[in-house]
């Protein structure tokens, strides 16, 4: 006997409720397997997303401490370029205030010198 044979003892009615019953739950079975597979897509793509951005956020943290490092160096080499620049306007000053005179400093006369040399 086929699915669609009458059946024989004439119950034609309890076998449609009973087929649409299977073709609701193949249905429903197909509208959760479709569903599944969308969940799997997306759960895929996320965890695209989450291993770009993992390796992303070791470079950025990587650069960070190279950059960290690099901040410190020259921090270091700025606090050296202050100190002997005072104690080179100490020198200075102390240069100034010893030389004779009262006339235009040597860097000051040779400036004027050069200056008029190039006239």
């Amino acid at each position: 006997m086929t699915q669609d044979a009458t059946p024989p003892t004439g119950d034609g009615s309890e076998l449609e409720r009973l087929r649409e019953e299977v073709a609701e739950a193949r249905h429903h079975l197909l509208t959760v397997q479709d569903h599944i597979v969308g969940l799997e897509a997306e759960n895929g793509r996320l965890n695209r997303d989450l291993i770009r951005v993992t390796a992303e956020l070791r470079q950025l943290r990587k650069r960070v401490k190279n950059l960290t490092g690099q901040r410190d160096d020259l921090r270091t080499k700025l606090q050296d370029v202050r100190t002997r620049l005072e104690r080179n306007r100490a020198r200075v000053a102390q240069l100034e205030g010893s030389r004779s005179g009262g006339g235009p400093s040597l860097a000051r006369r040779a400036a004027r010198r050069v200056r008029s040399a190039l006239r």
